[in-house]
């Protein structure tokens, strides 16, 4: 896994007119660096405990560039003396592209992986395209650091984040404050568990509304191993145990930022629970999908349930004995089917069924209800219809 801080600098301003206040810097652990930048006190701070492999800094030309010295030990201070103090007076009007790289070039020989970035702050785009050109493809752990900087610019930064955890692996994400203004002898650094813990329930919400897959977002709910589940449930099997543990535990569930989700899956779910027959649950199931936009799953679930309700309606038993239902029930359909517009609803739906499976498109009326996503709703209502007919 790489580790990567992401930081941003600012102007600042202390008594002298420029810079950042020095300040003392307190951890959760007891731990006290002083700096003027609190990004300096984050990296040593997080040194101790693992190796940083990249430590993005942001800032404009105007940046207090020169306040990351704090990051080095005292002992090598004096070999970027000269250095330092040209880029403090460039600072001031502008750093130049030339300095800013020699600065870089120098603070790396004592840390490693350290990129200064130049950046234009209402350049918003910018954040998000570094981002996803330099991260590892890796797995990473990222630590944001929110505490200087415009203010507006860590939320560019932190929704930025949450888009790119979609093409990076982002495993785990912790953001820290150094907070000055809570300062009494020193200003506690504040880390921001809450923020992390609302971006994996965000980001896994999104992916069960979308697909339906539901143990990701268990797992932030506090609900494990529900892998085996899940995929039982794929299969058109029924794990009535295990839902109703699901559900149970849903039901524990207090805390209201959790609950209003847990209350959504819980509703999506229950049905899976309370249909006794395969087929009511195949049409359950093609409502559910129906709705997160995943027409083909949906297509050939309220097709194969109303096949096999229309083989009990012929008083067939033993339904997986019959190798070809469709074989099976050619000649039967008007016998079961009496009205001629569940004859022509189930033609039109097994036809659409037959080419959206195989790719096999065989004439313009299929092709409307195959192009034209209204044309296909209207099919699939009709066909929840024309099912709960054939039901009675």
């Amino acid at each position: 896994m790489k580790n990567i801080l992401l930081s941003i600098i600012g102007i600042g301003r202390n008594q002298s007119g420029k810079g950042y206040i020095k300040t003392k810097y307190k951890f959760e652990n007891g731990q006290i660096y002083e700096t003027a930048f609190f990004g300096s006190a984050l990296y040593r701070y997080l040194s101790t405990e693992k190796n940083i492999d990249r430590w993005y800094i942001f800032g404009t030309e105007k940046s207090s560039w020169s306040e990351i010295i704090d990051t080095i030990d005292d002992d090598y201070k004096n070999n970027l003396e000269e250095l330092y103090y040209k880029v403090c007076d460039e600072e001031k009007s502008g750093i130049s592209k030339d300095i800013l790289n020699e600065w870089q070039e120098k603070l790396s020989n004592y840390i490693p992986g350290i990129e200064l970035i130049n950046i234009d702050p209402l350049d918003y785009k910018f954040y998000v395209e570094f981002l996803i050109r330099n991260l590892p493809d890796d797995e990473l752990y990222i630590i944001l650091d929110i505490t200087h900087g415009y203010r507006f610019m860590p939320f560019i930064l932190s929704f930025s984040l949450m888009y790119i955890k979609n093409f990076k692996k982002i495993v785990d994400l912790d953001i820290y404050y150094g907070a000055l203004e809570m300062k009494g002898d020193e200003a506690p650094v504040i880390k921001i568990d809450f923020i992390n813990e609302l971006f994996r329930l965000s980001t896994s919400y999104e992916l069960y509304k979308h697909s339906g897959y539901f143990p990701e977002i268990l797992k932030n709910l506090g609900i494990q191993n529900t892998e085996n589940t899940y995929f039982q449930i794929e299969m058109n099997g029924r794990p009535q145990k295990e839902l109703k543990e699901i559900i149970t535990k849903l039901n524990k569930i207090e805390e209201i930022y959790k609950r209003v989700c847990a209350e959504n899956i819980k509703r999506e779910l229950q049905p899976l629970l309370e249909k006794e027959f395969l087929e009511d649950r195949m049409v359950e199931r093609a409502k559910y999908f129906f709705e997160k936009n995943q027409y083909l799953k949906s297509l050939i679930l309220i097709y194969e349930a109303i096949t096999i309700c229309m083989l009990k309606k012929l008083g067939v038993n033993k339904i997986p004995d019959i190798p070809n239902r469709k074989e099976f029930l050619r000649g039967k359909i008007p016998k079961i089917l009496k009205e001629e517009w569940m004859q022509n609803t189930f033609k039109t739906l097994e036809m659409v069924r037959n080419s959206a499976v195989h790719g096999n498109i065989i004439n313009y009326s299929l092709y409307q209800h195959i192009k034209d996503k209204e044309k296909f709703s209207e099919l699939f209502k009709s066909s929840l219809i024309f099912y709960e007919k054939l039901k009675k």
